[in-house]
């Protein structure tokens, strides 16, 4: 009798036990300002790297465009100076161009690639490029 008053007694306690901690709030969740939205401004772009633009080398690295005023070194090896001549790691040079492109790890794009890319995307969006037809039979 006495050992099955004990053991009710113990297992009262431990689903007490439980069923008290059971009831706790979780406690409420702190209000957290949105982020601001960062504002490009037209011309300007966001992508790191280097662009050509009016005629002047712009340098952007997280997120922070400013002109170059001296030489700059790639990490693949590349130089860009600030009159637009790039000297590629292998020791052949480039001028950049008006709307041309260069990443940070070395890679150009021209605008004339930019233009194909974008006339692609824009035939593949109004279901023209490449397709196969089958011949009319008479």
């Amino acid at each position: 009798m006495q050992l099955r008053f004990s053991f009710l007694l113990t297992l009262g306690l431990a689903v007490a036990g439980f069923a008290a901690q059971a009831q706790t709030k979780v406690a409420p969740r702190r209000a957290v300002a949105p982020k601001e939205k960062v504002v490009v401004r037209e011309g300007v772009t966001m992508k790191d790297g280097v662009v050509m633009q009016g005629g002047k080398v712009l340098v952007t690295q997280q997120g922070h465009t400013m002109s170059l005023t001296e030489p700059t070194t790639l990490t693949n090896g590349t130089k860009i100076m600030a009159d637009g001549t790039v000297t590629k790691a292998d020791g052949s040079s480039v001028m950049l161009t008006e709307g041309d492109m260069m990443s940070l790890s070395g890679r150009l794009t021209t605008a004339a690639m930019k233009a194909e890319q974008d006339s692609l995307m824009m035939a593949a969006k109004n279901g023209g490029g490449k397709t196969k037809m089958k011949a009319k039979r008479k």
